[in-house]
């Protein structure tokens, strides 16, 4: 399996760019590492003199959850086979997420009967999750006051929800952050202030994790 992908970029707002830039259709200067999702069997890739397995992309795990909960299981193998870069998908996948996240959004949340709906069709939500990138921001701290500061999806919330978060995260996804929990907060409730919570019920790690790499928790 490979690694969880990572685009290293500042939001075009905050007025700085990345070294080795590209175009991006979101107007973010982009930095891509390699050559992610490309042909298996060229390069490093490909086994031989590249010393790889030759297996290519069998996974996208960028943004945990979104395949096993917004991509049908009949459809996985399609979804986790796109690039990883590429913005857009197949109709017949972009069909099939926008239809679950519907699902999501209409969830009946506690005793206040079905969630107001918020993404009609999938709404601005789809395009953020077709891609399986994460941004960052090269110029702020992912660390204050000892700790991680909670960043995940910041970044892409301004981006492509046109949502002020402040710019002031470094984006991407830190060590021990409650992911789950938040992409589930987004997908049901839109992360809109007075939502109901929702929460998978697990606090976080037993121990903190650690802030040099490689980022390990202390033994229990």
């Amino acid at each position: 399996m490979r690694g969880a992908v990572l685009v290293l970029c500042v939001a075009a707002v905050l007025g700085t760019g990345c070294s080795a830039p590209a175009e991006s259709s979101t107007g973010l200067d982009v930095y891509v590492p390699g050559a992610d999702g490309g042909d298996a069997t060229s390069g490093s890739d490909a086994g031989g003199d590249g010393g790889g397995f030759g297996l290519g992309q069998i996974d996208r795990a960028g943004r945990p959850l979104v395949a096993v909960l917004v991509v049908p299981s009949t459809l996985q193998d399609e979804y986790n086979a796109q690039p990883s870069f590429e913005p857009t998908q197949p109709r017949v996948l972009q069909n099939a997420m926008a239809s679950r996240l519907a699902e999501l959004d209409s969830l009946v949340v506690g005793d206040a009967g079905p969630d107001p709906v918020d993404w009609a069709d999938g709404g601005a939500l789809l395009p953020m999750l077709l891609g399986d990138t994460l941004l960052v921001d090269t110029s702020q701290s992912c660390v204050s006051d000892g700790g991680f500061v909670s960043s995940y999806l910041d970044i892409e919330q301004a981006v492509f929800l046109g949502r002020n978060t402040g710019n002031t995260t470094c984006g991407g996804r830190t060590p021990g952050e409650h992911v789950i929990d938040e992409t589930l907060q987004l997908m049901v409730t839109a992360n809109r202030d007075g939502g109901p919570v929702i929460s998978q019920g697990v606090a976080g790690p037993t121990k903190p994790p650690s802030l040099s790499f490689p980022y390990l928790a202390a033994p229990n």
